[in-house]
């Protein structure tokens, strides 16, 4: 409730679904724009409505004829010996394995994915990619072709739902968070000629049947986002604006990968 209170102290007036629009549209968001949004609730200022609200307003804007797509991770559906935050005794690890529900794209939920996100990937109409980890959730004209193939590994490259943003030449929208948070940049690590991998695992149905499923892919690594995005603003064409309180930007997804894979192969070891 007090981080309610701060929040209503420092909006100057209720941000509505009208008035998100309104700013989406001024920072250039269009008719018919595919387009990723990764975004933080808080930041936008007390919202008459919620993320209902705003995704109402992503709608209004996009239109049916326009494709809109958050990332709809679920972290948990792991291998608990990799859990940090909090971790779980060792000795609950292989009973946790044998009795994890299998993902479902229907029913499982994200997690710290922020409100909006989860309360998109249950909309009528969107569609969810089948990533036990690192799944993607869309709407309108391009859902189901983004969303249809999500191969278990690798993840998030060419062939995932973000390689076919890339594909559509679509765009990347960041409310109210920093570059630290555009998945998009993960894309780029497959191109780095040693890339680490690890292996993990996760609940699966497959043939009908539940199963823990074990396989490898590049061990992510997005602590130097921040520094590829500031210096991807310097070279390229980055619109910065506010959709209520909330800092923005908006930028070419392609533009964003390319930019990474040449920063990537400079700049990491």
């Amino acid at each position: 409730m007090k981080m309610e209170k701060s929040i209503i102290e420092n909006t100057p007036s209720p941000r509505t679904r009208s008035s998100i629009a309104h700013d989406l549209r001024r920072l250039g968001v269009t008719e018919g724009m595919i387009l990723v949004v990764h975004a933080a609730m808080s930041a936008l200022g007390w919202t008459n409505g919620g993320p209902i609200a705003v995704i109402q307003a992503l709608q209004d804007v996009l239109t049916p004829s326009g494709t809109l797509i958050m990332p709809a991770h679920s972290g948990e559906y792991s291998d608990p010996a990799e859990w940090q935050n909090p971790p779980i005794p060792k000795t609950w690890h292989q009973e946790v394995r044998d009795n994890m529900p299998a993902f479902d794209p229907a029913i499982t939920p994200t997690r710290s994915m922020g409100r909006i996100a989860e309360s998109f990937r249950s909309w009528p109409n969107v569609r969810r990619s089948n990533h036990p980890h690192l799944s993607f959730a869309a709407w309108g004209k391009r859902a189901e072709e983004i969303t249809a193939v999500h191969p278990l590994t690798p993840a998030l490259d060419h062939r995932s739902p973000l390689g076919r943003v890339y594909k559509l030449g679509g765009y990347v929208l960041l409310m109210g968070v920093g570059f630290g948070n555009n998945t998009s940049f993960h894309m780029a690590e497959y191109r780095l000629p040693k890339a680490k991998m690890v292996k993990m695992g996760a609940p699966v149905m497959e043939n009908g049947r539940r199963l823990w499923k074990q396989f490898q892919d590049i061990d992510f690594d997005e602590e130097d986002f921040p520094r590829i995005g500031e210096a991807f603003e310097k070279a390229a064409s980055v619109i910065n604006g506010k959709v209520g309180s909330a800092d923005c930007k908006l930028f070419l997804q392609p533009d964003a990968v390319d930019f990474a894979i040449e920063w990537m192969k400079e700049n990491r070891a």
